[in-house]
């Protein structure tokens, strides 16, 4: 039964109960995730770090692998911003900075390097933590910047692209260095100046390359 906070009256548990105790939960399995890894983290030690039951977890996550997918998902929108229509820039240049800057802030953590180096470790042992992985990147970081191409697309802003693909390559540019460092064993987080300056760096890369043909032109002729 769950140990925390009693609830004033009887009957349900109000929202604001239900949402402290997911909350706990889900802090209880990022952190053994982060300390143990995916097989050490078990169902039974993280019900029972979060004072639940394991019925619990399975009637709301349907298992480990959904409540790894939950984590994941957690840490991804803790650095992400709260709207991301604040992203919707005409300026391709502008637009990408900021969705770089974003998407850099949330590859930075401790978190997101731990579980990258999880990953590396346990990926091909356990194939459902590299799909959770891989769909909560893509719900949470490629799907909306593929979503703010094709609005540029739409509005005759860059050329008739693959969005998916160069959303893809935006990701894997901005994300390669710290794979390369937690690889290695030498991960070390960028200085804010760093990031931005990648941020910027990977933005007009890419901006460039998406111009309207007419627009490049005149930018080599000049």
């Amino acid at each position: 039964m769950h140990q925390g906070k009693k609830r004033s009256g009887a009957g349900r548990p109000r929202a604001a109960e239900l949402q402290e105790r997911a909350e706990t939960l889900l802090q209880a399995a990022e952190q053994a995730l982060i300390e143990l890894g995916y097989e050490r983290a078990t169902l039974t030690l993280i019900a029972q770090r979060a004072s639940v039951s394991k019925k619990t977890i399975y009637a709301k996550y349907g298992g480990k692998p959904g409540l790894l997918r939950a984590v994941l998902d957690r840490i991804a929108d803790r650095h992400m911003a709260a709207d991301l229509r604040l992203l919707d820039r005409d300026d391709p240049v502008e637009g990408l900075y900021e969705w770089a800057r974003m998407i850099m802030r949330s590859t930075r953590t401790k978190a997101a390097h731990a579980v990258t180096a999880i990953s590396m470790r346990e990926g091909l042992r356990f194939p459902e933590f590299r799909d959770a992985m891989g769909e909560a990147r893509t719900a949470r970081q490629q799907a909306p910047l593929r979503a703010y191409l094709e609005r540029l697309q739409e509005r005759g802003l860059i050329r008739a692209i693959d969005c998916e693909e160069v959303a893809s390559m935006f990701l894997w540019l901005l994300s390669q260095d710290m794979v390369d460092a937690v690889s290695a064993g030498t991960a070390e987080p960028l200085t804010d100046e760093q990031a931005d300056a990648k941020a910027l760096r990977v933005a007009e890369l890419i901006a460039r390359g998406l111009m309207p043909v007419a627009d490049n032109a005149l930018s080599r002729s000049g």
